[in-house]
């Protein structure tokens, strides 16, 4: 029987290449390979996780889904255990902002132009866009999503060693500057809600609060278009 992936999942899946070698780090049930094995779209999965459990959780729905033949396991600290020919197109979704960073920085076969990192970071994902353009990393699509009424964006990255400038509206919210849909303006709303908070630690004179409003006030300007 199919199964439905959510919202979030739904677009991560939507950026992966047809026919790609797929790494899912952190997979937990590995409903994402799974549900693309099943689909047709990639030719190989590697499913990953630094705990047993949810690695035991992999591999009986991938036995029950009958995609062994096309998804595997491995009990990986982020892609420490992986050789770089295991994936083409690698996803990352349900961490950190900043542990997403730690990952990328330690593996050094990601610095390939053909590799494209899919990343859907839960918190700091400020830090994550910061951290890639300052090492040479290029954000190519962005889109946002809303799935159990939280709100959420989708990052394709890939490597082409140019070190970029991340501006301040870039960092809080990528290329959603350019989307006009509804989730895109949800995601920015959230963003601006926790800037403004943010706001209140700082004081009224100081460089980073002058900073702050001056992101706040275009993300004002975008929830309104």
């Amino acid at each position: 029987m199919m199964f439905r992936l959510d919202e979030r999942l739904s677009l991560c899946a939507e950026f992966v290449r047809e026919g790609t070698r797929l790494a899912d780090v952190g997979t937990d049930h590995a409903y994402l390979p799974v549900w693309l094995a099943l689909n047709g779209k990639i030719r190989s999965a590697v499913a990953c996780d630094v705990r047993v459990g949810p690695l035991e959780n992999a591999k009986a729905n991938i036995l029950r889904f009958g995609v062994s033949n096309i998804v595997s396991t491995a009990l990986s600290d982020g892609l420490d255990n992986l050789e770089p020919d295991s994936a083409d197109d690698i996803v990352i979704a349900g961490m950190g902002g900043e542990l997403t960073a730690k990952i990328i920085m330690r593996t050094q076969w990601l610095r390939d132009r053909d590799k494209r990192l899919i990343l859907q970071p839960m918190t700091r994902a400020d830090a994550l866009r910061l951290f890639l353009c300052e090492n040479g990393f290029c954000l190519q699509e962005e889109k946002a999503c809303v799935s159990a009424r939280k709100s959420y964006s989708v990052m394709v990255w890939h490597y082409d060693g140019q070190i970029r400038e991340c501006q301040d509206v870039f960092r809080y919210i990528g290329l959603l500057e350019q989307d006009d849909s509804d989730e895109a303006r949800q995601y920015i709303a959230v963003i601006n809600g926790k800037l403004k908070k943010k706001l209140l630690g700082f004081a009224a004179d100081s460089e980073e609060y002058a900073r702050l409003c001056e992101v706040t006030a275009r993300l004002d300007f975008l929830t309104r278009k």
